[in-house]
């Protein structure tokens, strides 16, 4: 019996050993999918890295985009504001002179008025004349 336990015993320590293997073989097996995943994690780590800076970049530029739209905004409204400036003093300059034309107008039409009054004047005085100087004329015939 003793022979009996003691093949028992070694039968145990066999499939111990046995089992023992099995589970260092599956604790093998379970470092190298871990280290496989570690380096999985580590080249998505970088690639994270990678995107973040990019990220980071694509803001910045986003807010120096930004900042130069509104900048060309502020100018042009501030262009727009000078010129409706400008269109209110043409305007403004356009109405005087407009104003000033009618005036010129009313003028030359009373100096037209005035210069054919004279011109009527002056037939009339050369009609005048023209009497005085046949009658002259008359006057040294018959004298003569």
């Amino acid at each position: 019996t003793a022979e009996r336990t003691e093949d028992h015993h070694l039968q145990v320590l066999k499939e111990s050993e046995t089992l023992l293997q099995a589970k260092r073989a599956e604790l093998e097996k379970l470092k190298s999918q871990v280290t496989g995943q570690q380096q999985e994690m580590a080249v998505l780590d970088r690639q994270l890295g990678h995107k973040k800076e990019e990220l980071h970049l694509l803001q910045g530029s986003m807010v120096q985009a930004k900042a130069d739209l509104q900048e060309a905004l502020r100018l042009g409204e501030t262009d727009v504001a000078e010129k409706c400036g400008h269109i209110r003093e043409v305007k403004s300059l356009l109405e005087e002179l407009s104003f000033q034309k009618g005036e010129l107008n009313v003028q030359i039409s009373e100096k037209k008025t005035q210069l054919s009054l004279i011109k009527q004047e002056i037939e009339k005085e050369e009609e005048s004349l023209q009497v005085v100087l046949g009658q002259m004329s008359k006057h040294k015939t018959d004298f003569l």
